[in-house]
């Protein structure tokens, strides 16, 4: 947490070092998933009461709950890649900051080898302690996948399409 002596100057520098580390927190979760890790992922990138909702019905709470999720689900797969894209960040405090970010996952099911798609994002509360920014609450929207029986994921909030959009002008050039 930066002292409230720091000047503009060190005060950016501070919280672009912040920035920076929210970042690779996120990175590594994507990283662990990739590596089938889920002990590195639920001690390193979660906090000790972590929460993963799966949209507002379904929550996974706590480290070692975590760890049993991400076991059971990446079980399921015999290679996966998270790709992160979008990150905003938003500090809510000097210990307290909220991001989102857009994932891509591609998924190989075992032992049929079927692909799986998801494109969603991440919404997620996060906390700096002692051992650095670790995830308090993630939350998973699907905007779209490809591969799945029955997605377990709350839809991504998008505005309505209007009824009659108005038609742009196009000129030749």
């Amino acid at each position: 947490m930066p002292d409230e002596n720091l000047s503009s100057l060190q005060r950016a520098v501070w919280e672009l070092q912040q920035r920076v580390q929210i970042t690779e927190t996120l990175i590594n979760y994507c990283v662990h998933v990739d590596r089938n890790d889920p002990v590195a992922l639920s001690e390193l990138v979660f906090a000790e009461d972590g929460c993963f909702e799966l949209g507002a019905r379904y929550a996974v709470v706590g480290r070692e709950n975590l760890q049993k999720m991400f076991a059971k689900t990446l079980a399921v797969f015999s290679a996966t890649s998270h790709h992160l894209s979008n990150v905003r960040i938003t500090f809510t405090g000097d210990t307290t900051a909220q991001t989102t970010a857009h994932v891509y996952a591609w998924h190989l099911t075992q032992p049929e080898g079927r692909r799986v798609d998801l494109w969603g994002r991440y919404a997620d509360h996060l906390v700096l302690g002692a051992k650095g920014w670790r995830i308090a609450r993630r939350r998973l929207s699907a905007a779209g996948s490809d591969g799945w029986d029955k997605p377990p994921f709350q839809a991504v909030e998008r505005l309505a399409n209007p009824s009659d959009p108005p038609a742009p002008v196009i000129t030749k050039r």
